[in-house]
């Protein structure tokens, strides 16, 4: 088995765990998107090109409550910046990689591929290894992620009327983001960016259209960053 090959599955089989929250998360959106009238062409379409499951989740649940554009665009806009410090933290690790190569792993960076991904380019090198293949490792990781949610959104298309209101597959959306914390919080930037976002997200829960939340993961990660910064001066 070539050494690509191998790093791919690898990150394809590193990813695989999460898939238990991701799953489910993919059908809920599914459903919710049917709830809120969108055609499940559409629905599918969404979730191939934007790729970000919690900001399709808060689009349809805005467009199930009647908002407008422009709350609903503001709202998963700012939702999603979380990725642009994925991409700065990233960046060190994949800038000697061609355009092509940046441009298809930036599309595959969500918040279950960084965090796999991440301690995988943290990791020191071993001796003699050989050629930097990481990227094949973070390319697996972000393929299983996409392809998984492509999958589970189309069963919420097919299934979700079939499935019965009390089963509360609600459950699905803490779960994953749970899972996301087990590494992260083994160190103290990731607590720090627990914490603080924990906090804020108690601070600012009375905001409408749940800017409380946004806010509140913009705060963490921006903790998190300074903590983890002051950690290798």
């Amino acid at each position: 088995m070539s050494s690509r090959l191998s790093e791919f599955l690898a990150g394809c089989r590193d990813e695989a765990p999460l898939l238990l929250g991701v799953a489910p998360f993919g059908m809920l959106y599914g459903i919710g998107a049917l709830a809120a009238g969108m055609p499940p062409w559409l629905a599918q379409a969404a979730s191939a090109v934007v790729f970000a499951g919690a900001a399709q989740l808060v689009i349809v649940q805005m467009l199930a409550a009647g908002a407008g554009a422009l709350p609903t665009g503001l709202t998963a806009g700012l939702l999603n910046l979380r990725h642009v410090l994925y991409g700065v933290s990233m960046a060190e690790h994949v800038r000697h990689l061609p355009r092509r190569w940046r441009m298809a792993l930036a599309y595959l960076l969500t918040d279950e591929a960084y965090a796999v991904a991440i301690l995988r380019y943290q990791a020191k090198p071993r001796p003699g290894a050989g050629p930097d293949l990481r990227h094949w490792y973070f390319l697996g990781c972000g393929f299983t992620l996409w392809a998984a949610w492509q999958l589970s959104t189309a069963a919420g298309l097919l299934f979700g009327a079939t499935v019965p209101a009390e089963w509360e597959m609600d459950f699905a959306v803490p779960l994953t983001f749970i899972a996301l914390l087990a590494q992260p919080m083994r160190e103290g930037a990731g607590r720090v960016a627990a914490l603080v976002a924990a906090v804020a997200a108690l601070a600012l829960a009375a905001l409408p259209f749940r800017l409380g939340l946004v806010l509140a993961i913009l705060l963490g990660l921006l903790a998190g960053a300074l903590a983890a910064k002051r950690g290798r001066e």
